[in-house]
């Protein structure tokens, strides 16, 4: 049942998914699937949970302070998975449990920049906080979909251009301006 709720959480939006649809496609009764997971509600949840413990596996196996790694794991990732989480993300706010998620996915998402990248940040509180912030930015899954899905680039050229920002960022070792801007 959850391999099937996974299988249409992963390709249509949440209200667009139907107990009937995940009993038919798992070969149960709908009875069953309510019994198991109470609803659509604690399907999703079931759904979310297993994903968000496997993107957590996931992200552990990358080591700290190879930044080129660090950007092809997470645009691996992004590649099969983007357009999915964009759906699920445009929930945020409507549905606790796609809000508990979301929530749930930016502190785990902030946890990996602050291991994989730690070793390469500045010492200086401030200046680590801000190149956290803009690591955030360059590796978050709307950059993804602004460079691959609304800009159209190329999956190789997404990873240049995110590689390049990835790079400065972690080149950045003071408060004041870069100087390309002094």
């Amino acid at each position: 049942m959850l391999e099937a709720a996974t299988q249409l959480f992963a390709e249509h939006y949440y209200d667009d998914v139907h107990i009937e649809d995940v009993a038919r496609l798992a070969g149960v009764t709908t009875k069953t699937v309510q019994r198991r997971f109470g609803g659509k509600e604690g399907l999703a949840q079931a759904f979310l949970t297993a994903a968000g413990k496997h993107n957590a596996e996931l992200r552990d196996r990358v080591p700290a302070g190879d930044p080129a790694l660090a950007l092809d794991f997470i645009l691996g990732m992004y590649e099969p998975l983007g357009d999915t989480l964009m759906r699920t993300l445009s929930l945020d706010g409507r549905i606790p449990v796609v809000s508990a998620m979301a929530e749930a996915g930016r502190a785990l998402h902030w946890a990996w920049l602050e291991r994989v990248f730690g070793p390469l940040l500045a010492h200086d509180a401030s200046v680590r906080q801000g190149q956290l912030a803009q690591l955030l930015l360059a590796t978050d899954v709307y950059a993804w979909k602004l460079l691959r899905r609304d800009r159209g680039l190329s999956l190789a050229h997404t990873r240049d251009a995110l590689l390049r920002l990835v790079n400065d960022c972690l080149a950045r070792t003071s408060t004041g301006p870069s100087p390309q801007g002094a």
